[in-house]
């Protein structure tokens, strides 16, 4: 689609435990310091990728207050395809793509270069106000080269782990180039998501631990190179 500056709305937003760190154990922290971190050691700076703006019709919610549209770059390749240079972790979303009870939410990413710390990207479901930094609340699950993945929820500034870096067959690691492929899918039905990754389930999370219902989008943490789609709703 076509990536513009002018036709986007992008709302830069502080969120604890969610901007890029490298260090204890790759997850994001605020900042540029790893906030879970057992040593003082600083996390690698955000890369500026000098983008051009976002998706026509998309916003992005940025983990840290400095952030700048142009800090990411969306370029469209083939039709419904991103490639995805960051920057700041972010996630990226329509509000049109929204849904509850029944419903699934996929994506498929493409890593085109290993970064320098092992960083995570996916999907995100369970979206509220989402322009609203203290009150905003999703649901994210994220996957990275090193075979790992990551379930996660915002509530405002805070961040709760569900499930934290853990190994899983069903993930690919990275290739000696840096590469591999991700098709993550999120199947919802009322009290519980089903998550998988390239057609093989990875877990299980309970609307008791997690908000289901809402708006679903895409995660990337910072200094990533990948190729995108946008997420598709099937309600």
């Amino acid at each position: 689609g076509t990536v513009t500056t002018a036709a986007c709305a992008i709302v830069a937003a502080c969120g604890k435990g969610d901007a890029a760190a490298s260090g204890a154990n790759g997850e994001p922290a605020v900042g540029r310091i790893t906030a879970n971190a057992t040593s003082s050691a600083a996390a690698d700076t955000d890369v500026a990728a000098r983008g051009r703006g976002l998706p026509n019709g998309y916003v992005a919610q940025f983990d840290q207050p400095n952030a700048k549209l142009t800090d990411v770059s969306y370029s469209a390749r083939e039709p419904g395809r991103w490639e995805v240079t960051t920057g700041p972790a972010h996630i990226l979303y329509s509000p049109t793509d929204s849904a509850r009870g029944k419903y699934s939410a996929s994506a498929t990413f493409e890593q085109l270069a290993a970064p320098s710390h092992p960083e995570g990207f996916g999907v995100f479901i369970g979206g509220s106000n989402l322009d609203q930094p203290n009150a905003r609340k999703y649901t994210y699950f994220i996957v990275r080269g090193d075979g790992k993945y990551l379930v996660k929820v915002r509530d405002g500034a805070n961040t709760r782990t569900i499930t934290d870096w853990t190994a899983n067959a069903a993930i690919p690691k990275q290739d000696s180039a840096g590469k591999a492929l991700y098709g993550i899918k999120v199947d919802v039905n009322g009290n519980t998501a089903n998550i998988s990754v390239n057609g093989a389930p990875v877990t299980t999370v309970a609307a008791a631990k997690a908000p289901l219902d809402g708006i679903s989008g895409v995660r990337v943490n910072h200094n990533l190179h990948v190729i995108a789609t946008p997420i598709s709703i099937n309600r």
